[in-house]
């Protein structure tokens, strides 16, 4: 009887090398009931952030007038680091003060623009040692080179 496994050429054949068969392979059956993943829910910039934070929390952590006064502090401060300032003095956990900084920071605080970000760079060259910046003109290259790698870790 003849071997099911035939070598594909003479030179496969000298060399040893031959083809293994082909087996099916079995399919696992297909779950009837595919519960999907429950995905968090996205935070809008428009839903109230505060309340968001502060109502999930149980009193025996923190009570309904530090809650009261870390809801209005959060409304009543223009940026995130005014509302730093007025969580200080409020007495709730340091994570709950750090999670309402950041949402103030990622939904209140102005965006710079281009023109803003230039303008600070211009005033931090001007705060440079002049001896710096004198060594830094003379060379111009390396100045955009260092700039260049600036701008590519941002």
């Amino acid at each position: 009887m003849a071997s099911p496994i035939k070598p594909r050429s003479a030179r496969q054949q000298a060399h040893g090398i031959v083809r293994a068969p082909i087996q099916p392979t079995e399919q696992p059956p297909i779950a009837q009931s595919v519960v999907p993943i429950a995905q968090p829910a996205p935070i809008q910039p428009t839903q109230d952030h505060a309340r968001r934070i502060l109502e999930g929390l149980p009193d025996h952590v923190m009570s309904m007038d530090s809650k009261a006064d870390a809801w209005d502090a959060f409304y009543q401060s223009h940026h995130s680091q005014e509302l730093a300032a007025k969580l200080a003095n409020i007495d709730m956990p340091v994570q709950v003060k750090q999670d309402l900084y950041e949402a103030k920071k990622n939904f209140s605080d102005p965006v710079p623009t281009p023109m803003d970000r230039a303008v600070e760079a211009i005033h931090r060259v001007s705060n440079l040692d002049p001896n710096v910046l004198e060594i830094a003109e003379s060379h111009p290259h390396i100045l955009g080179v260092l700039m260049n790698h600036l701008r590519a870790e941002e």
